[in-house]
């Protein structure tokens, strides 16, 4: 309602864009600074003029054409960038200030806003693939969760002041390539390149589970022979393996409305919905190419994915076969690797890519909305492999092993 105008028609040129049509919309607001709009007709934004959007979509001049108008997002800005020895798989923001980050040295880095790497944690052999942070609302002991390439995902949480190991989680056989946890802070999931994805308890358990592990995991080394770093760490057994993925299983995420719900995509070039609860797989669409990453979003209740054909796809898990893909995202020029809803937003999503661009996309629009290249030339062309959005910040990182942190506004609702 703050920029809401009187709902009677206006007689207006058929030249006019956005910036004409804003300084309509600021006149009638009595705006002294003018506010910068975008325009939305039938859903989709208003790029042309209006003679060219009758024109195109065959409508008279005659005819009545409401628009609806939000304020324009500025574009994203750079505000810091914290350096790394290697590449950078993954990045989480445990709240506005804390900054989990996974790196193919097999150290868990936590970041505060002052540049400060206030904890390097040592819980894996090879490289971390992907981290998770726990919700701030709930109470866990565990506040984040690292995965990778030495199968295991390490569960972490402060004792005595201290960020420490609190149990590793066993089982897969193949390298863990994704990690999610649910809102409750109750589960999390795994998914690995050994076509499975994993459902655990994300508490702490009272003792090792050693002897709850599967036949797989069992024939691997016993918990008195385990060497490395996490070996003398308690073990924890999953709740349920859900098996269907040919190949690897690269991208998993719990639907937020429907805890009991997680999506899965992998290299079979699916999207897989499954119940946890059960292990049933309720639903497998395919598409061209492999999946990279999944996000969901419960305002918009889409599956983004990013794929190896450097594009975006939306998927309505609700929707029935055929109608799935709701919208195709296509302006990288490498495979997308990361993706990243918007918290407050039904409409926003980022996607970062092996082009080493991050492009946030208006779902109203087919273009993205800003292409974001790095400021520092070391960064420039390097690939990135990991996005987080949380509230105004954009994570991201990848080969170059900067951890980038933009900031940019939101957008208010729209009026018409």
């Amino acid at each position: 309602q703050k920029y809401a105008v009187p709902n009677t028609p206006i007689v207006v040129p058929q030249q006019l864009q956005r910036y004409g049509l804003s300084e309509i919309v600021n006149h009638l607001l009595g705006n002294e600074k003018p506010v910068p709009f975008d325009f939305l007709a039938e859903g989709q934004f208003l790029r042309t003029s209006i003679a060219e959007y009758l024109k195109q979509n065959g409508q008279s001049a005659e005819n009545i054409l409401t628009l609806e108008y939000v304020e324009s997002m500025l574009p994203p800005t750079e505000i810091a960038s914290y350096s790394h020895d290697d590449w950078i798989s993954s990045v989480a923001a445990a709240s506005s200030d804390a900054f989990v980050v996974g790196s193919y040295d097999g150290v868990v880095r936590l970041w505060n806003t002052q540049s400060e790497c206030v904890a390097e944690l040592r819980g894996h052999d090879l490289a971390v693939k992907s981290v998770a942070a726990a919700s701030p609302q709930g109470k866990s002991k565990v506040e984040f969760i690292s995965a990778s390439q030495d199968c295991t995902a390490v569960a972490w949480g402060t004792k005595r002041g201290q960020q420490k190991a609190l149990y590793a989680a066993r089982g897969h056989t193949g390298s863990i390539d994704a990690v999610a946890i649910n809102p409750s802070n109750t589960h999390f999931v795994t998914a690995s390149a050994d076509s499975t994805i994993r459902f655990w308890s994300l508490a702490p358990p009272k003792q090792s589970e050693d002897e709850m592990l599967d036949d797989a995991a069992a024939a691997g080394p016993s918990s008195k022979k385990r060497k490395g770093a996490n070996a003398q760490t308690m073990t924890k057994a999953a709740v349920g393996t859900l098996t269907g993925h040919v190949g690897a299983a690269t991208s998993v995420c719990f639907n937020k409305d429907q805890e009991s719900q997680v999506f899965s995509g992998g290299w079979d070039h699916s999207l897989r919905a499954w119940d946890v609860a059960t292990g049933v797989n309720l639903s497998t669409h395919l598409c061209d190419k492999v999946v990279l990453d999944a996000d969901y979003s419960s305002h918009s209740r889409l599956v983004a994915t990013g794929h190896a054909d450097r594009s975006v796809r939306l998927w309505d898990p609700r929707a029935e076969e055929g109608a799935v893909v709701k919208l195709r995202l296509a302006s990288h020029r490498g495979f997308v690797t990361s993706v990243a809803w918007a918290p407050d937003s039904a409409y926003m999503l980022a996607s970062a890519s092996h082009d080493g661009t991050i492009k946030v996309w208006d779902i109203r629009s087919r273009p993205p909305l800003y292409t974001v290249y790095p400021s520092d030339a070391k960064d420039k062309g390097k690939k990135l492999l990991a996005l987080d959005w949380h509230k105004s910040l954009l994570l991201a990182g990848g080969e170059s092993g900067s951890l980038r942190i933009h900031s940019f506004n939101g957008q208010e609702e729209a009026a018409e």
